[in-house]
């Protein structure tokens, strides 16, 4: 009987000494699955995440915020699974990189022919106004602004040869809104032309009717012979 009562006491006792330590555990900071989770997020931003994997690392960071708020409120049976999924993601924004640079790549190379052909348009253009013998004053700036452009895009290979892709997707893109800019010059300088022309024509026409007239006053003046 008292063995018994031993053994029942024993029982209560090693029960409650297991639930105490379950929530001692429970109440423990998840540190180390925290640390991993950020060490984790560092390492895919080091690796280049938020240029080529912006959705997946957005995914990571998001989970580490989320980390961050459950960690402030002590909810640290919430927070190490969260740790848990960061760090999964922040893996998957790391392991996404390699795709995403050939993916950058493409996208570069891409936009770097269509800006040649671009330019080629442009340097036709030009070269029409300048046959069309606009006035030099009208078309210089632009013939100037045209070498630039065309040293920039030259240099958009080596560019992309450096792994720079986003960086020469955004000097397209500037260099595209410079060669509409060219194109909307050479139209006004056109149209300042025919101004231009327009005037010209109209003084010459009222310098024709001054002399027209003046010859006619000479004329009326002209005493006729009896």
């Amino acid at each position: 009987m008292k063995t018994k009562k031993i053994l029942k006491s024993f029982t209560i006792l090693l029960g409650c000494a297991l639930t105490i330590m379950f929530m001692a555990g429970c109440s423990q900071p998840p540190k180390q699955e925290v640390d991993a989770a950020n060490a984790a997020l560092q390492a895919a931003i080091s690796a280049g995440a938020d240029q080529y994997a912006p959705n997946e690392l957005k995914a990571a960071q998001d989970l580490i915020a989320k980390l961050d708020s459950e960690m402030a409120k002590k909810d640290y049976k919430a927070a190490k699974p969260t740790a848990v999924q960061a760090k999964e993601a922040a893996d998957k924004a790391k392991a996404a990189i390699e795709a995403g640079k050939v993916k950058a790549k493409e996208t570069a190379e891409m936009a770097v022919n269509e800006i040649k052909q671009d330019l080629a348009k442009a340097k036709e253009l030009v070269a029409g106004a300048a046959s069309a013998k606009l006035p030099a004053d009208l078309l210089q700036p632009i013939k100037d602004q045209m070498v630039a452009v065309e040293t920039r895009v030259g240099e958009l290979d080596g560019v992309v040869a450096g792994g720079k892709y986003k960086e020469a997707t955004d000097k397209v893109n500037q260099l595209k809104d410079q060669l509409s800019e060219i194109e909307l010059g050479v139209n006004d300088a056109k149209a300042r032309a025919e101004e231009l022309k327009a005037e010209e024509l109209k003084k010459a026409e009222e310098a024709k009717k001054a002399e027209e007239a003046l010859k006619a006053e000479k004329k009326a003046k002209k005493p006729r012979k009896p």
